[in-house]
């Protein structure tokens, strides 16, 4: 629980007012991070982006880069992303002009080794932070790399590469004069804050071990003078000045989403592979599997019997994405290694898989001091990947299949879910602008729906015909899409 730190107010509220500025300095320099101004999702209030485009529609260019799945980062003329090309393993930070999309300049991360990463992911997945003074990339698999916009090298902060289960996904995060990094890994991870200006170590804060192997794949946010973060079984909070830790309150969630924050309240997505009912595979009994699976007729099922299509959980409508389903593994059964499966041995499964199910949800979390409490939570439709999307006091959520669901955010009430008509998975985090909300599906069809209605109103399906794994960034009239093989500009009303 919280660790009992004694605030300065004084100094608190300095603190507050400069990360206040410099988050006011971030509105007017357009989308500087993952998902823009805090990792909102949210454009600028004048923001005016198309709602019908595609490749025939409203392109203003398109510009081919090496895969990555970070999103776009936007300051002044220019767009950053990260990529990484798998036949050379290069990983690079490239910067492109916003007007035309010319590529002006690509630098390399000079990377040892490369992570190993989920099939779906990349070892390219942090989005860049940018400043007017520099941009900044991380990568797991070297560490962190400033530039000034002309591509001049500023400074470089090598990080040993972290072990994970499936790749890094957080993105660097500025608070003030310090670059924040969620420098995860399954063991010996930690928060790290960098002088932007220098590149020189001001805190780093290692996460507690005492609940075993705890990894994360979010981005950090900054709710007054905290850096609020999701991991793997917990949600938890450091001080932006010297990483102390002030709160955490325990979730059954593998921490890949990014949290988002109000004035009072922060909601996180949690989710869990066993978090819902369709996501809980009904495993039949031993009778039931000896009379399926025992072809030969001697009444016991050895490992060729064995069926390797068996799910006991499942990730709906997405059979056809590589490892997104987990399997039940013959040997993992067998404990004594007879190569014949006990009906003990598969009932003590069934009772073990059962007793581990647990509920997971979206959350309304209030810091108080030290503490934390939970104000509401919904429990369904929850999505895995994508972070929640808060605008106009509604939140709104996409999950694989395409299920959007609008909640009234001050009350956790439900005001409507339904289908978007784009199924498949969804790995991009809803965006906003203009009273219009803009969902991007892996299968390349970005639906834009209305904000504020009480039903799901479509008002157009975008259809790129390219995956989108990464979020996509609005300024101004302009919404820029990358996609596994092109970045688009899309403008105009």
């Amino acid at each position: 629980m919280a660790s009992g730190v004694v605030y300065n107010p004084a100094m608190r509220w300095l603190l507050v007012a400069a990360v206040a500025l410099r988050g006011l300095a971030a509105q007017t320099a357009d989308w500087p991070q993952f998902r823009g101004p805090n990792a909102s999702g949210v454009a600028a209030a004048d923001a005016a982006p198309p709602v019908e485009f595609g490749p025939a529609k409203r392109l203003l260019w398109k510009q081919a880069l090496p895969p990555g799945h970070s999103s776009a980062a936007v300051w002044g003329d220019r767009i950053f992303l990260t990529a990484f090309d798998p036949a050379t393993k290069k990983l690079e930070l490239i910067s492109v002009a916003r007007k035309t999309g010319e590529i002006l300049w690509r630098r390399v991360a000079p990377a040892n080794q490369i992570e190993e990463t989920h099939a779906v992911s990349s070892p390219a997945t942090a989005s860049p932070a940018v400043d007017r003074d520099r941009v900044y990339a991380y990568f797991s698999s070297y560490g962190v790399m400033a530039f000034d916009p002309s591509g001049a090298a500023q400074w470089t902060a090598p990080l040993a590469m972290p072990k994970t289960h499936h790749g890094s996904g957080a993105s660097p995060i500025l608070a003030g004069d310090l670059l924040i990094l969620n420098h995860d890994a399954m063991q010996g991870g930690y928060l790290l804050a960098l002088d932007r200006r220098t590149g020189k170590e001001a805190w780093r804060q290692e996460y507690p071990v005492e609940r075993g192997r705890v990894e994360s794949y979010s981005t950090p946010v900054v709710w007054r003078d905290e850096l609020v973060l999701h991991r793997a079984g917990v949600i938890e909070a450091y001080q932006v000045s010297d990483g102390k830790r002030l709160w955490s309150l325990a979730a059954n969630t593998s921490g890949a989403s990014t949290p988002v924050a109000a004035d009072s309240v922060i909601y996180v997505a949690t989710w869990n592979v066993l978090g819902e009912e369709d996501q809980r595979s009904v495993l039949p009994d031993y009778a039931a599997l000896l009379k399926q699976y025992d072809t030969d007729g001697d009444g016991k099922i050895n490992e060729a019997e064995f069926p390797a299509n068996l799910k006991y959980t499942a990730r709906p409508e997405l059979d056809s994405l590589p490892n997104s389903q987990n399997y039940v593994a013959f040997r993992s059964l067998d404990r004594n290694r007879d190569g014949i499966l006990q009906e003990s041995e598969w009932e003590a499964f069934r009772t073990r898989i059962a007793t581990t199910t647990r509920d997971h949800g979206l959350l309304a979390i209030r810091p108080t001091g030290n503490t934390a409490v939970i104000e509401w939570r919904e429990n369904h439709s929850i999505p895995e990947v994508p972070s929640p999307l808060l605008y106009q006091g509604r939140l709104y959520l996409a999950r694989n299949g395409g299920i959007v669901t609008c909640l009234d955010a001050a009350t956790g009430k439900v005001t409507y879910r339904a289908r978007a008509g784009a199924p498949g998975a969804y790995f991009a985090s809803p965006v906003a602008a203009a009273g219009r909300v803009y969902l991007a599906s892996g299968e390349g069809v970005v639906t834009v729906i209305a904000a504020g209605k009480d039903r799901l109103e479509v008002l157009a399906r975008n259809e790129l015909g390219e995956e989108i794994v990464a979020t996509p960034a609005i300024v101004g009239n302009a919404i820029y899409v990358r996609t596994l093989q092109n970045l688009y500009a899309f403008g105009g009303r």
